[in-house]
């Protein structure tokens, strides 16, 4: 039987990265990464593998990167994991014996219990290459795509897959003259909105606008009933009686944690949350920790189990995880929820609290905004004159909550920025008189930075009240 000091079952964000970190943190110590998959996704390019890159093989991780710094990568199934004994056994009758063990499992779609779910080409979000390579082939010969879910994967997908059909422009934007695709894409959200747990609800109805500019059918408020089919797929049925025709329905409607290991580990668990784990990311047993999408979270703001899942949540919690194997040294500040996306013309940010969360939190906010070109001055090639931040302050000690971004590609770095300032409680104050790096070519003025004007204008309602 082989053995590791460290073994890590899962092949994505979370155990890549507790593997290169253990590397860093403990040179002395051997890694083991094992994956269930053939190759390993870049799981947030999945949906540009139909309207941008055109080839599964392109949204590949290479092994070789993680080879190189000393780690083993063992793609096999787990069949069964012996706690007492330290062993993890696959199913092809092999073990390796282990002294450290991170479940780093993720997570797997939530198929509704609803009539047709498993007919023929109704296919889920997998981070599966195999899988991801029949969901392309199935596109391909699709007229009629129905994507049920307006969240970030069902936005992205459902903007994608019309871009597979045509609307693929030059530079990978569009214009209203370009846009427009061969595959008829529907996209059903039950929410007034898509993208509205995560975004204000004025850069979701923008998206929207996006998206119908690509030729996408969005139904809002809508609830689906059923998928009609014999044997494949042919309709989606509404709840409202409506009808859409769909050769495939594509389910993005989130995801729950994989539990598959549990029962024989003995760990305590819960079916929406994961693995239970402590701040350091530790299971009841002192030598397995749980990180990325199959552990439990609690948010930063209320310390509530949040169902928050990303990538870059993922990634923290590997590194978190590694770090506190043989010594407990860094704690999980909670989800706090940092996402952007692109849809169309469109580059949206968000970190942290809407309005909406917000005042369902009972949180009473001053909201700071900013609208100013992204380039100075307004007329350098790539301007987007309307770049905007919006900006929200609790009332009581002006402390940042949320942040959220509409304009140019600089939208994802200016969350970033949010979102440090939110997890460092930086205030209105604090945000205003930060000095930061401008260009003519790549930001504001230095007059009219957009976060920097947020916060002053929500600094200065909060100096009146």
């Amino acid at each position: 039987m082989q053995k590791t000091d460290v073994a890590i079952i899962g092949g994505s964000a979370a155990g890549l990265m507790a593997s290169v970190t253990l590397r860093k943190r403990h040179p002395d110590k051997s890694v083991a990464v094992i994956r269930h998959v053939r190759k390993t996704v870049v799981p947030c390019g999945i949906p540009y593998i139909y309207g941008v890159l055109k080839d599964v093989e392109k949204d590949i991780i290479p092994d070789q990167k993680f080879l190189d710094q000393g780690i083993a990568v063992i793609p096999n199934e787990v069949s069964a994991i012996d706690r007492p004994a330290k062993i993890v056994r696959f199913a092809d009758g092999t073990e390796l014996g282990y002294d450290k063990l991170i479940l780093a499992i993720g997570s797997k779609p939530f198929l509704p219990p609803m009539p047709g779910i498993g007919l023929e080409n109704v296919f889920t979000v997998k981070k599966d290459p195999t899988y991801l390579e029949q969901l392309h082939a199935a596109l391909k010969q699709a007229k009629n795509v129905v994507v049920i879910g307006g969240g970030f994967i069902g936005v992205e997908m459902a903007e994608q897959v019309a871009k597979m059909g045509g609307a693929v422009c030059q530079d990978y934007f569009c214009t209203a003259e370009q846009a427009g695709s061969s595959i008829n894409v529907s996209l059903v959200e039950m929410l007034p909105h898509c993208l509205m747990l995560a975004c204000e609800e004025e850069f979701c109805i923008e998206a929207e606008g996006e998206l119908r500019q690509l030729g996408v059918q969005v139904l809002t408020e809508k609830r689906v009933e059923a998928i009609e089919g014999t044997g494949r797929v042919s309709a989606v049925r509404l709840a409202s009686g409506e009808v859409l025709p769909a050769d495939v329905v594509i389910v993005g409607i989130g995801v729950v944690p994989n539990l598959e290991l549990a029962a024989p580990l003995d760990l305590q668990t819960d079916p929406r949350r994961g693995f239970i784990v402590n701040e350091y990311l530790q299971t009841q047993d002192p030598d397995i920790f749980a990180v990325g999408d199959c552990a439990s979270k609690f948010s930063f703001f209320s310390g509530k189990p949040s169902n928050i899942r990303l990538a870059s949540v993922a990634a923290s919690e590997g590194m978190i995880a590694a770090s506190n194997l043989y010594e407990p040294k860094r704690k999980t500040l909670g989800a706090l929820g940092a996402f952007a996306t692109t849809v169309g013309n469109t580059n949206i940010g968000a970190a942290g609290l809407t309005t909406k969360a917000a005042a369902d939190e009972g949180i009473d906010v001053v909201v700071g905004q900013a609208v100013a070109p992204n380039r100075h001055p307004g007329n350098l090639p790539g301007c987007v004159p309307d770049m905007k931040a919006k900006l929200l302050f609790r009332r009581d000690n002006g402390k940042l909550i949320g942040g959220h971004i509409r304009g140019s590609e600089a939208a994802a770095d200016m969350v970033n920025i949010l979102s440090v300032a939110i997890q460092s409680e930086l205030t209105a104050e604090d945000l205003a008189v930060m000095q930061y790096a401008t260009h003519p070519l790549m930001t504001a003025s230095p007059l009219t930075y957009h976060v920097m004007l947020a916060a002053e204008n929500a600094a200065a309602q909060i100096k009146n009240l």
